[in-house]
């Protein structure tokens, strides 16, 4: 029996490394083919279609391959990848051979195994959990790292980047990465026997192994509702996300200081959410975590709206009362989900599971910022900013609706109809 205690820390160390050097490589790649490479506005939005192509195009892949091989190994695979790709990167860069193409290639490789890697993490956690840290409080803390790195890493590698140059900071991605893979082998998880898929999800596995995952979620109201939530929910981020620069450096007038001040405010609340996700998961179950924070985006969207109708006095206060709720509530928002997903999900099925959904949570972010931008250039901001709170009001109608399903399909007793005479 492994030491599942060990294993935890293990994959926590792991996961720390693997995101810091992620967010160090990507930061960097970013600013490196801006400022040496002199990109220009449509390599960098060339840049970002190769990263969510790579997503969309590896995220069933990945899952599959995490059930088939199992998460530790497709996470070491992964892992071991990104160092080899990182490698190149850095020796391309310190000898002056890297040119806009062979960014763009190496980003998008980058990019698919990020989505492996990211994949099988997430699938690992049933197998480590034990009686001292369940699983909710392990993905907490997952997710806690994740945050907590990708708002700390950007902030010191500007000033750094302008020190020392793009090669020190790719060695320190490198050198993270390979730290992720080494600490990712002392990971054991438990060796539980496994039922065969035609006993896991009867009719789903017997029309093909590789979409079963998308077939699972769409066969229960339950996953489509937490689907659906978390998809609306991104949806209507990426509506709101296309605007909100706009409004307040320029309708608001607060400049970029302004907006900075802003986004430092809404990294502080993830800093407070990262902290706080891993104890509210230990007291509450993901269903009594998903209502009130579903409810909640409604609410704090509809701030962000009303800052839009209001005197700048006051709607730089509404800003500051989003900003400052906006971390904390979706950390958790993201964590109850998860979590709820793996509990009801059966474990040789979790990574198919856990891909499809991102298929359709993540896939939506570059529609959404798109609508986003034609709204607003069409209608106006504030009508961008109401399209926002309607995607949240959606993303709850849709989990009531299905998750109410869901509980009726479990228990006939949630129905009090009068009987019929």
């Amino acid at each position: 029996m492994p030491d599942l205690h060990k294993s935890q820390r293990m994959l926590l160390r792991s996961n720390a490394a693997d995101a810091a050097g992620r967010n160090l490589g990507d930061f960097t790649v970013e600013l490196l083919f801006i400022s040496t490479l002199a990109a220009d506005a449509f390599d960098m939005g060339l840049l970002n279609a190769l990263g969510t192509l790579a997503f969309v195009a590896a995220t069933l892949p990945a899952g599959y391959l995490v059930d088939r091989l199992g998460p530790l190994q497709v996470l070491r695979l992964g892992l071991g990848a990104k160092v080899a790709l990182m490698g190149c990167l850095l020796i391309l860069s310190a000898a002056g051979a890297l040119s806009v193409a062979l960014v763009l290639v190496l980003a998008t490789l980058l990019g698919f195994c990020n989505v492996f890697s990211e994949t099988s993490q997430a699938a690992a956690a049933p197998a480590l959990a034990d009686e001292r840290t369940s699983m909710a409080r392990l993905i907490a803390r997952l997710a806690a790292a994740d945050q907590a790195l990708s708002i700390i890493i950007p902030a010191a590698a500007g000033t750094l980047f302008a020190l020392l140059g793009a090669p020190p900071l790719l060695a320190a991605a490198a050198a993270l990465l390979l730290a992720a893979f080494g600490t990712s082998c002392a990971v054991r998880g438990k060796t539980a026997t496994r039922p065969t898929e035609t006993e896991a999800v009867g009719s789903a596995s017997r029309q093909g192994a590789f979409a079963a995952g998308l077939r699972y979620v769409w066969d229960s109201p339950v996953l489509k509702a937490l689907t659906l939530s978390v998809a609306f929910s991104n949806f209507g981020l990426a509506i709101g996300s296309a605007v909100e620069g706009l409004f307040i450096i320029n309708e608001l007038g607060l400049g970029a200081a302004g907006f900075g001040l802003y986004a430092a405010l809404g990294g502080l609340s993830g800093l407070a959410g990262a902290l706080l996700a891993p104890r509210l998961a230990e007291k509450f179950t993901p269903r009594e975590l998903a209502l009130p924070t579903i409810a909640g985006q409604i609410v704090l969207s509809g701030v962000v709206l009303a800052a839009g109708f209001a005197a700048p006095p006051l709607a730089i206060i509404l800003l500051v009362v989003h900003a400052a709720g906006w971390g904390v509530l979706i950390l958790v928002f993201n964590v109850s989900m998860a979590t709820w997903v793996a509990e009801i999900t059966p474990e040789q099925l979790l990574g198919r599971v856990t891909s499809a959904r991102r298929l359709f949570t993540f896939g939506v972010v570059p529609l959404g910022g798109l609508l986003g931008g034609g709204i607003g250039a069409v209608f106006g901001i504030r009508a961008a900013l109401g399209a926002w709170v309607l995607a949240n009001v959606l993303g709850l109608v849709c989990y009531l609706s299905l998750a109410m399903a869901g509980r009726r399909a479990q228990d006939p007793s949630v129905d009090e109809e009068v009987p019929e005479p």
